[in-house]
């Protein structure tokens, strides 16, 4: 039987509903806002499933279709086990109320001992909840939902600031987005995936860290291949991975053939080069003229790639683009990619930026 769940989604929407479509196909989708989509699934794993979604803040099983309070204190009463029990109330598109204290006074009227956790705003944050073992309960439009799984926030830090090796020179891909790349990928733990602009090997680390067995990574600089070494070796020993294996070629993304096999690859999945640095009020001379540097790199990758990915397979690749006061600029490739034999896949919305960020980061999903 389905049931359903409420997923808390990250700052870039659209990214996280289409990592959950692309691991959830079966889904069935109920209902999607900036902050939250609903869905009906069967045998969902809440637990499981926050461990693989990198755009997922926190997941929740609906308990009702209406804000009930009784519910609620059912709820807190059938889990507690201690002589306190800490509980709270996010509110989600909707304004926040007294009923987080008229639960409390109803639970002391019962003689039961809580505390109702709040935060400065609607709704109480990952950490939040975790640090004070939180009972959660989601207030949405029409819906009640009960949180099963919160993102850990800790282990993206460990992976992220915690590992040997980084440079923010040859950029700095955060671990959430490229998991979710390797969710978008569609390929499952035994095929083989290759990042050819590995830089520090975050991807990898991430493809490691969720259970891949063959991972292939190169870069120009031979720097970046020893950094993407020592952390893939870093990682092994704090998780304990034994029967992986890992593959880094020094090497430029336009050979990538001279080491890897025809066909032999099942998902490309990479952030190359996002350019230098640069002003809010750059002459567009300058601007073009770096564009035109990343696009002969662009290309000349594709090239590679239509030889060593198998047929069908994907390439999930970060293309920048920037935005400098009211100017926009695009890389002019995807008519050249298509030529090649490629599809693209996505529909352009896919962007991973914050608003004061002059670079942005646009994922493309392109088919051999």
């Amino acid at each position: 039987m389905k049931a359903e769940y409420i997923f808390i989604l990250g700052n870039n929407t659209e990214l996280s509903v289409a990592e959950i479509k692309a691991l959830y196909p079966e889904i069935e989708i109920t209902n999607k806002t900036n902050l939250y989509l609903s869905g009906k699934i069967t045998d969902f794993d809440c637990t499981n499933a926050i461990k693989k979604l990198g755009g997922t803040i926190k997941i929740g099983r609906v308990i009702s279709q209406n804000i009930d309070k009784d519910l609620i204190i059912k709820e807190i009463v059938a889990k507690k086990s201690e002589s306190k029990i800490n509980y709270g109330l996010s509110f989600y598109d909707t304004k926040p109320t007294k009923l987080g204290m008229e639960i409390k006074k109803d639970l002391k009227d019962q003689g039961i001992s809580s505390r109702l956790v709040t935060s400065q705003e609607k709704v109480l944050s990952s950490v939040i909840v975790a640090k004070n073992k939180v009972l959660e309960f989601l207030i949405l439009p029409n819906m009640l939902a009960m949180t099963c799984a919160i993102q850990d926030f800790e282990e993206y830090g460990k992976r992220d600031y915690g590992r040997p090796k980084s440079d923010a020179h040859s950029g700095m891909l955060p671990p959430k987005l490229a998991k979710i790349m390797i969710n978008l990928s569609g390929t499952t733990t035994s095929d083989t995936i290759l990042d050819p602009f590995c830089g520090s090997g975050t991807i990898l680390t991430e493809a490691l860290s969720l259970g891949y067995k063959n991972v292939i990574g190169s870069d120009l600089s031979a720097k970046a291949c020893e950094d993407t070494k020592d952390n893939i070796d870093w990682l092994n020993n704090e998780y304990n991975i034994t029967d992986a294996k890992f593959q880094i070629y020094n090497i430029n993304a336009d050979s990538l053939s001279n080491k890897i096999k025809p066909e032999s690859v099942n998902a490309i999945i990479t952030e190359p080069y996002l350019g230098p640095t640069i002003r809010d009020d750059e002459k567009e001379s300058h601007i073009f003229k770096i564009m035109a540097g990343l696009e002969n790199i662009y290309l000349k990758a594709f090239e590679q790639f239509k030889i060593i990915l198998k047929t069908n397979s994907l390439v999930v690749i970060v293309i920048p683009f920037w935005h400098l006061s009211d100017r926009e600029f695009r890389l002019r490739i995807e008519n050249k990619v298509a030529n090649l034999g490629f599809r693209r896949l996505d529909r352009g919305t896919l962007i991973y930026a914050r608003s004061n960020q002059k670079v942005w980061r646009q994922i493309q999903i392109w088919q051999k």
